[in-house]
């Protein structure tokens, strides 16, 4: 009975023996079929199994790969991660990640580790090739960052072509402003030198003339005397006529009347001066000049703009000029600018005097050398304070603050580009409540 029971135990574990053979071989054909690497490594990261797909994917024959370290076959730029993964491994957790390996052929290969441990002393896996989703995302980075650059550079280029449209706009606009200001100034100066050639004629004409006028009123009064001297008792008729029209009056008020005639008609004659000064057509050039007088000149020429009417007080004009030699200079732009900046405080003034009645407008102009080859000019006034917002674009084209048709917004432009361009110097601006507006001037001496 024993023998019998012996018999059927030995029969049924080659029946058990012979079942797990044929499902150890039907799960390595299963294992063999996938495309996935399916592996199996120690501790320390030996690899103990290895399917088909190791071979299909990498190159390496599985018997040259068993019992050899699995980062053998790992870039070395991904060392790191693997001796991190096994790390993580010793605690039990799944660890997922993407590695480098290298291929029989040298090429790179990317594969994606899912590996678990579960307390064994070994440790399985599976690597599946994801090269061609690398090369397709390093394909979309790529083709990103090209499209990115490509954007960038059309940014820049549409900044750039904004940048350039906005320069030709603002040289358009300043040479617009330039050829109305310059052929405004061109047609006011030959206006002006016109009127003042006409008006110095018959003025001269004048003025030579009361010299003579003169001096033949003396002559008459000389003999008028010697007749009172010869004949002290005139016959009736003439004593008469001499009471009526009263000749001693008529004696002592034409002296007066032709000094007064004289005194007017040099009036005229300095007035057509400064005319031809301001026009200035015959001093296009550079030249030395005194700077004082243009400055004299233009205060002359606004003159009927400072005195008092019934309406306005009157606008004091205070000078400090200092001890400056002759500058180098364009003398008729350089009167444009006088005119413009003063006649803009003028302007600032009375409309200060109108909003109140309790200060004095008052404009001070000054010079001084500084830096020994610097001329400094300034012009302030104690009118109203410019807005910090409005002196950022007085000097821009045709900017203007008065109302329509009482400006061009082109005089402080106009003076900009004469002291800056012409005369490589410097034009600012600055306004406060407690010094009033002020107008700073620098040109070099020569």
């Amino acid at each position: 009975m024993s023998d019998f029971n012996n018999e059927l135990h030995t029969q049924i574990q080659y029946s058990l023996i012979e079942k797990l053979s044929e499902s150890e071989r039907r799960y390595r054909l299963l294992v063999d079929s996938l495309r996935e690497i399916v592996f199996k490594c120690d501790r320390l990261g030996n690899v103990n199994f290895l399917n088909h797909a190791w071979t299909k994917t990498l190159g390496y024959p599985i018997a040259d790969v068993i019992g050899s370290p699995l980062s053998n076959f790992i870039d070395g730029n991904d060392q790191h991660l693997w001796e991190e993964t096994l790390e993580k491994l010793q605690t039990g957790v799944e660890v997922c990640q993407e590695l480098r390996f290298q291929h029989q052929t040298g090429v790179i290969v990317w594969l994606e580790m899912s590996v678990q441990s579960r307390g064994e002393p070994e440790f399985s896996g599976s690597l599946i090739n994801i090269s061609d989703k690398k090369r397709a995302e390093a394909l979309l980075k790529q083709t990103n960052e090209e499209l990115e650059a490509r954007v960038e550079q059309r940014n820049t280029e549409l900044i750039q072509a904004n940048h350039d449209l906005k320069v030709t706009l603002d040289q358009l606009k300043y040479t617009q402003a330039q050829l109305v200001q310059t052929e405004k100034m061109s047609s006011l100066g030959q206006l002006v030198a016109g009127i003042a050639h006409e008006i110095n004629n018959p003025v001269n004409f004048i003025y030579a003339n009361l010299i003579y006028a003169s001096e033949y009123t003396q002559v008459l009064f000389q003999i008028l005397q010697l007749y009172q001297e010869t004949y002290p008792v005139p016959p009736p008729h003439i004593e008469e006529a001499i009471i009526s029209l009263d000749l001693d009056f008529i004696q002592k008020d034409l002296v007066k009347l032709l000094n007064s005639m004289q005194v007017g008609s040099d009036r005229i004659r300095e007035i057509v001066l400064l005319l031809r000064n301001f026009s200035r057509l015959d001093e296009a050039e550079i030249k030395n000049v005194d700077i004082h007088a243009g400055i004299d000149h233009s205060i002359t020429l606004l003159r009927h703009r400072l005195i008092s009417n019934s309406d306005n007080l009157a606008i004091q004009v205070i000078k400090n000029y200092g001890v400056i030699p002759c500058v180098n200079c364009y003398p008729a732009q350089l009167n444009q600018v006088f005119m413009n900046i003063i006649n803009n405080a003028i302007d600032a003034l009375q409309e200060a005097i109108t909003q109140s009645q309790t200060f004095v407008p008052t404009i001070w102009i000054s010079t001084e050398i500084i830096e020994k080859f610097w001329l400094n000019i300034r012009i302030r006034n104690n009118g109203l304070v410019i807005p910090e917002s409005i002196i950022a674009k007085i000097f821009d084209p045709f900017f203007t603050t008065k109302p329509v048709g009482k400006g061009s917004g082109l005089g402080l432009f106009v003076s900009y580009q004469i002291v800056v361009e012409m005369h490589r110097g410097k034009l600012t601006c600055s306004s406060l409540a407690s010094q009033g507006t002020e107008f700073c001037i620098q040109i070099p001496i020569k």
